[in-house]
């Protein structure tokens, strides 16, 4: 998950990945915990690209993957 510039709007590989992480996280980390990763990560998938320095997400977004079950990457 590499993005060239912050105007490069997310390929549908990469969207498709933050959003999975999204939904995982909901059920990885239940609670408020989950809904805040899960929201982050949405909110990323959205429109996230348009912000610099995104690589805390995509951290948490292989984290999240990685420890519910496997990278689907």
């Amino acid at each position: 998950m590499t993005i060239e510039t912050a105007d490069e709007a997310l390929g549908h590989t990469d969207r498709a990945t933050y959003l999975a992480a999204a939904e995982r996280a909901r059920s990885a980390y239940p609670g408020a915990l989950g809904e805040l990763v899960h929201r982050e990560l949405r909110a990323f998938a959205d429109f996230g690209y348009r912000l610099a320095g995104h690589g805390l997400v995509d951290r948490l977004a292989a984290e999240v993957l990685a420890e519910a079950g496997g990278d689907d990457r």
